[in-house]
């Protein structure tokens, strides 16, 4: 009921107003950066234009969430895209990078699911030490029963008095065990990993990943910077399950396992599944899943199958309501854009 009250309020609020201009004359129209993404307008992919630019004009006037940009993807085509300035502020634009933070961490996830596919990393539920036999603190007693999946699921206990997979608590340092990991078993940096079996692939052409300035190593739980577009890619290769112009990039199986919820998290709202947070929308009587990729500041690629959709918000600042302000515009504006009669 929440969501219909919404989609009436929306599309009575721009009927004979301004926003019915802009949906004449087209709003959040892509434009053409050469970067293999087809381009179409929203309505030709079965979304309600009007309620999109409902949702760019409360933006835009400060009455919903301060995001920087805004990505839709529907059916493998680029239908939707909004940037948005801010006073005293970087002005973005589609061939600006933006900082995804710990949607880094998401992308690591796709490198295990490769290395794995390659048979460089064989049991998820080894013990990590068996990859990292020099270091020391893993062998500890309370340490020698910590897994790769456990890394994955967050549920390591690393730094807290928590057996290993009983629960879920947030750690960059799991995730960076990850990348040595990874490191350990194909002799390269996330980096390069991501460059060469995923970037290349799929005509990323510009990516930064953060490195730390003692080792010079790339971080692996966050740090990478793409173009929302490009972070709209990894969606859409996570969609189309681990295929990219009819070559598959990660396995099926991969990208299956790691958007499975396998863990609570302490956050009622979301699951969690291997560096991939997993949710739902309401949507009518029911719901729809999704699984994404969530960062500092509200950075988000979610992806939602059932509507063959992948939507990108990225923010540079905190918005009034920082629980989750772009789910908000997820629930109140793209999905209900996609519901038909």
């Amino acid at each position: 009921m929440r969501i219909w009250t919404c989609v009436v309020a929306a599309v009575c609020a721009v009927a004979f107003s301004p926003v019915e201009a802009q949906t004449a004359s087209g709003c959040g129209i892509p434009q053409d950066i050469h970067d293999g993404w087809a381009i179409t307008s929203p309505d030709k992919q079965g979304l309600n234009a009007a309620l999109l630019c409902a949702m760019d004009e409360g933006i835009s006037g400060g009455k919903l969430a301060n995001v920087d940009d805004i990505v839709v993807i529907r059916h493998g085509v680029l239908v939707y895209e909004r940037y948005y300035d801010y006073p005293h502020q970087m002005n973005y634009d589609p061939t600006t990078r933006h900082n995804g933070y710990s949607m880094t961490k998401s992308v690591v996830s796709l490198l295990v699911g490769i290395a794995m596919d390659r048979g460089l990393i064989k049991d998820l539920d080894a013990p990590i030490s068996s990859y990292l036999p020099d270091y020391a603190g893993l062998r500890a007693s309370d340490k020698d029963r910590i897994t790769l999946r456990h890394l994955l699921m967050m549920s390591a206990g690393m730094g807290f008095e928590r057996a290993p997979g009983v629960s879920f608590q947030y750690n960059n340092a799991e995730t960076e065990l990850i990348g040595t990991i990874l490191k350990k078993v194909t002799g390269k940096g996330v980096d390069v990993l991501a460059q060469e079996n995923i970037f290349a692939p799929l005509g990323i052409e510009d990516a930064e990943w953060y490195k730390t300035p003692v080792s010079g190593l790339p971080t692996s739980s966050s740090g990478l910077s793409l173009r929302p577009r490009d972070w709209a890619k990894i969606g859409q290769l996570v969609l189309n399950r681990g295929a990219w112009d009819g070559k598959q990039i990660v396995s099926t199986s991969w990208i299956e396992q790691s958007t499975t919820e396998h863990i609570k998290t302490d956050k009622a709202a979301f699951g969690y599944g291997y560096q991939w947070w997993i949710g739902q929308s309401p949507d009518r009587g029911g719901t729809i899943e999704w699984a994404a990729a969530l960062g500092f500041n509200s950075q988000k690629t979610i992806i939602i199958p059932s509507l063959d959709m992948v939507v990108v918000f990225n923010a540079g600042r905190e918005s009034r309501n920082m629980v989750a302000p772009e789910l908000d515009l997820l629930d109140h504006y793209i999905l209900p854009a996609t519901l038909r009669n």
